[in-house]
């Protein structure tokens, strides 16, 4: 989940054709009227809070002892069938976070215990104001006397574990996490735990681990709260969240006349907000084309674990733990899309890596279209859809392609890009894994297949 996302709402998109007679297959028309407006947006936007709902919080967070429940804040996009406030910062659809503020004196201590879940990863994550982070990715996570960490050795999930943050916490010591430096009432730390890609695809059946405070000679324990969600509280002046702060207007212009992948600097995911710093990205602006169109997105997929159940990491000829491809609004809350289906259920605009096809080359191919166009696109071989939203307005696009625990001797990782807003030097550090992306006539497409469109 990537941080707040700067506001573009003020910014609009338009295309600029070059002629009326018949457009090359793959060719990106020009976009004009985007960039200086775009521009401007990301300068001014300097807002990481996450808006929601006050179900608890505020612009002042009690502190631990007196705050009436643990984890006020959850973040995902399938959060209220992707309806509310917690589908915000570009979330994958197969992540949870949940997420309590830290307003503690020196010598607090808080003990999280927990069961290990079943899911693909979870992890135990504590956040500065400034949203710098320190974290314990699950198969560093000891277990339990008696108990097994399926991410070291196999086992069925269900194992305990505790997790100390605060108190005598050193670095290296099994299972510490420091408390934030730098918490305030207006401004606290948070401690997130956050959970991918749970068996079921059902968050509901995650335990949620149970938070024991020690102030003084005061102890207390928080159960879960049953209403959710608490805003978030980031200090302004940490600086713009937005994918495209600090790039000029030219870069920017450039990004918009061709879908690119780029990587975003390390502002935008691991200084401020609630970002798991264990994750990657590339991400691309895109203009939604006419409607005869749709965009085709290909490229090597990296191998995975396998399933949703824990498995032990590191894997031999597994390069990353996870990995998807999601799209959401460039414009401010910046969801991932939520279609409602006419037939019940909500099409989410993230494809994980176990539910996108690959062809004999381990090679995939996303077409982005309408649900409209859904039917068509689904009936061209070894493609697999995504959705553009059924209801907002805006044509301005995020594309993301996400990496999540990528093993050392896999070198092929958005990681692996030194240059931010650079498509060349991604394209270079990634190889075959680097993204290629076009816009093409759905008639090209299903006439012809997807090479068609990438000549």
């Amino acid at each position: 989940m990537l941080v707040r996302i700067g506001s573009f709402a003020k910014a609009t998109a338009r295309r600029q054709r070059h002629g009326h007679g018949r457009r090359k297959p793959g060719r990106v028309v020009g976009v004009t009227g985007v960039a200086v407006g775009l521009t401007v947006a990301l300068a001014a936007c300097t807002s990481t809070q996450s808006s929601s709902s006050a179900a608890a919080g505020g612009s002042h967070q009690p502190s631990l002892l007196g705050m009436p429940c643990a984890w006020p804040t959850a973040m995902s996009a399938t959060e209220d069938n992707g309806d509310s406030a917690a589908n915000t910062a570009f979330p994958d659809s197969a992540e949870q976070s949940l997420v309590t503020p830290i307003v503690a004196t020196a010598g607090t201590r808080i003990v999280l215990s927990g069961r290990f879940p079943a899911a693909r990863y979870a992890s135990v994550q504590v956040y500065t104001p400034s949203g710098a982070s320190t974290a314990l990715d699950d198969y560093r996570i000891a277990p339990q006397s008696g108990s097994v960490n399926p991410w070291e050795h196999q086992a069925a999930p269900g194992g305990r574990f505790t997790v100390t943050i605060g108190g005598n916490s050193a670095p290296g010591q099994a299972n510490t996490l420091p408390l934030p430096v730098g918490a305030t009432s207006q401004h606290p730390g948070y401690l997130a735990y956050r959970v991918m890609l749970p068996a079921g695809e059902n968050f509901s059946q995650v335990p949620v681990p149970v938070l024991t405070v020690e102030q003084g000679n005061s102890t207390r324990t928080l159960s879960a709260c049953s209403t959710r969600n608490a805003s978030l509280q980031f200090p302004a002046a940490s600086g713009s969240g937005a994918p495209g702060a600090g790039a000029s207007a030219s870069t920017i212009d450039a990004l918009l006349r061709k879908v690119q992948f780029f990587k975003p600097p390390e502002s935008i995911w691991n200084s401020r907000g609630v970002a798991n710093p264990s994750t990657s990205y590339l991400l691309a602006y895109l203009v939604r084309p006419p409607a005869a169109d749709v965009v085709v997105v290909t490229a090597k997929a990296p191998t995975f674990a396998p399933g949703s159940d824990p498995s032990p990491w590191p894997a031999k000829g597994e390069d990353v733990r996870y990995w998807s491809m999601c799209i959401g609004m460039l414009t401010s809350p910046n969801p991932v899309v939520a279609n409602k289906l006419a037939g019940g259920g909500t099409d989410y605009g993230c494809r994980a890596d176990a539910a996108t096809t690959l062809n004999a080359a381990g090679d995939y191919t996303y077409v982005i279209g309408s649900e409209a166009q859904r039917a068509a696109i689904g009936r061209v071989p070894g493609v697999t859809f995504l959705p553009f939203s059924t209801t907002k307005t805006s044509r301005l696009y995020l594309l993301g392609l996400r990496n999540l625990l990528a093993s050392t001797s896999f070198t092929h990782t958005p990681q692996a890009v030194t240059q931010a807003f650079d498509p060349a030097a991604a394209a270079a550090a990634m190889g075959p894994y680097y993204p290629r992306a076009v816009v093409c006539p759905l008639a090209t497409l299903t006439a012809h297949g997807p090479q068609a469109c990438l000549r």
